[in-house]
């Protein structure tokens, strides 16, 4: 099996595994939302505010580990519920907190809101 076949056959068994409900990622908790009783995902007012609060400190130009620290002296755990938030599971929510949350660059913008 050469290199593309071997890519191919797992790209494969992750797209059957999303498919038929086997896969690990497919049951993953989006940070920021609650499963609703109709199986849709539904924004969690929290974990919401947690989530803004990342994005203020980014956009005022904090680096993740001081964001990092910021949530762990304010006693907020991470989406695997560990007490300490690491540098690539804030980087991977400011990748795609947009789709996440349903904020928009406008609605970005620091207000006079914050957890700390």
């Amino acid at each position: 099996m050469n290199v593309i076949q071997k890519s191919e056959a797992i790209k494969n068994g992750l797209r059957k595994g999303f498919q038929d409900g086997s896969s690990k990622m497919a049951h993953r908790k989006c940070y920021g939302y609650e499963v609703g009783p109709d199986g849709k995902l539904t924004v969690n007012p929290e974990e919401a505010k947690v989530v803004n609060w990342i994005f203020e400190q980014y956009l005022a130009g904090n680096s993740l580990g001081k964001i990092a620290a910021g949530l762990e002296k304010q006693g907020i755990t991470s989406p695997t519920g560990k007490p300490r938030w690491n540098r690539e599971a804030i980087d991977k929510l400011l990748s795609n907190g947009c789709d996440i949350i349903g904020l928009n660059q406008q609605a970005l913008v620091p207000q006079a809101v914050a957890l700390i």
